[in-house]
């Protein structure tokens, strides 16, 4: 009969990140969510309710693991006022704070999952990248014990590094999700329905699978048509939109030399 080891995790926080770990911990048969910490009195509706819940940061349980999912700033506030064994590993989630800020405790590391997250959109961990990083090999391995049990795709690498993949993702994720935050903008106000840009998302998103993202480049900047882009800059004129508009279309425009 085969026997196997339950790992047993805390969750420090009742955001985003701190929602879909609770999620994806609860349902995994060798993972035991032992409770999850936070601020507020009670925890909030969106999660599970049968999850123990606990707001004092003082009265924890024993777990092997406990994972900060909180802000980068309250980190390290947090990290000092856990007052757990050395038989224990606490983690944080951050993707550009260092492991460093953990190093009062004799085993630490980092958990960063590659993705954003919203509480009303589920998601499926099996294909997130995990970043992770420990103070010490047998720490590390444990660390990647624990992400391989959620993901396929487990990433080791240096704080500084890991700081790269954030502002990579920022880029990816934050700044183009602003971009089409502007473009909806545009058209509420020409009085259209944002929902025309949908397929063209999804079809930017998609060329990624076959093409890197110099090769799926296309539109006006980089075919230096000058005449369209004045056109654009003329119906964003006055706006704040024009700036970024000049500026992008301006580095765009200098991708031409490189393919």
């Amino acid at each position: 009969m085969y026997f196997y080891r339950v790992i047993n995790v805390t969750i420090i926080g009742t955001g985003n990140v701190a929602f879909h770990l609770s999620e994806v911990f609860f349902k995994h048969q060798e993972i035991n969510l032992v409770e999850i910490c936070g601020r507020k009195k009670n925890l909030p509706t969106e999660f599970n309710v049968f999850i123990d819940y606990n707001n004092n940061i003082f009265k924890l349980k024993k777990s092997d693991f406990y994972i900060i999912c909180v802000s980068d700033e309250h980190i390290e506030t947090i990290s000092k006022n856990l007052n757990i064994d050395n038989n224990s590993t606490v983690l944080h989630c951050s993707g550009s704070t260092h492991i460093n800020e953990l190093s009062n405790h004799y085993s630490y590391g980092v958990f960063y999952p590659l993705q954003t997250f919203s509480i009303k959109k589920s998601i499926n961990f099996s294909n997130i990248p995990i970043i992770i990083e420990g103070n010490s090999n047998k720490n590390l391995n444990k660390i990647k014990d624990l992400a391989l049990m959620l993901s396929k795709k487990v990433l080791e690498t240096s704080s500084k590094q890991r700081i790269a993949i954030h502002v990579s993702a920022v880029f990816t994720n934050n700044f183009t999700n602003y971009m089409r935050i502007v473009a909806d903008e545009i058209l509420k106000l020409n009085e259209i329905d944002t929902k025309i840009l949908n397929p063209l998302t999804f079809e930017t998103s998609d060329k990624l699978k076959y093409l890197s993202s110099k090769d799926a480049q296309t539109g006006p900047a980089l075919r230096n048509d000058l005449k369209t882009i004045k056109k654009h800059l003329n119906l964003l004129k006055g706006t704040d939109h024009e700036k970024v508009y000049k500026t992008i279309s301006s580095e765009i425009t200098k991708l031409n030399n490189e393919l």
